[in-house]
């Protein structure tokens, strides 16, 4: 991705791409995101739980959407919060298979992606439409370069 990919949005720094659903990618998607991070001054001490959490969101888009359309990946900083988000074009699901926010089981398999996803972070958002596909949006508070009063997302 070049600079000329990462603009100014009004509301601030902004980063949008998209990949294939393809789990060798997910290595790219922590370094596009980690590196628009630090170029807004974020913390790399910020990072790590949040980009984890990104992690989840991907790996959910990609084993569930069932779909070979490319998942849309996007990053924003308002003041001292970054937001990102994972949108694929998949079958979707009805929200209410969502409700848990505990995680299972300690040795359970399955069913750790969006109780991590809202632990790690301040903002959790999903919207899911059969047939259409699954937006998730996380946000935290950060560091940055520039502030001194901020918290950490976990």
């Amino acid at each position: 991705m070049t600079s000329s990919e990462r603009r100014q949005a009004v509301r601030g720094a902004e980063l949008r791409f998209s990949i294939p659903p393809d789990p060798r990618l997910s290595g790219r998607v922590r370094h596009e995101l980690m590196a628009f991070a630090r170029e807004q001054g974020i913390t790399e001490g910020d990072l790590a739980d949040f980009i984890g959490a990104i992690g989840e969101a991907l790996a959910n888009a990609i084993e569930h959407a069932h779909t070979n359309e490319p998942i849309e990946i996007a990053a924003w900083v308002i003041d001292d919060r970054l937001f990102a988000s994972v949108q694929d074009h998949g079958v979707g699901f009805p929200l209410e298979r969502t409700v848990t926010k505990t995680l299972p089981e300690a040795y359970a398999e399955r069913g750790r992606g969006l109780p991590i996803m809202r632990h790690y972070c301040d903002v959790f958002s999903m919207r899911s439409v059969p047939g259409e596909g699954t937006r998730v949006t996380l946000g935290c508070h950060v560091h940055r370069a520039t502030h001194t009063q901020a918290h950490h997302c976990a």
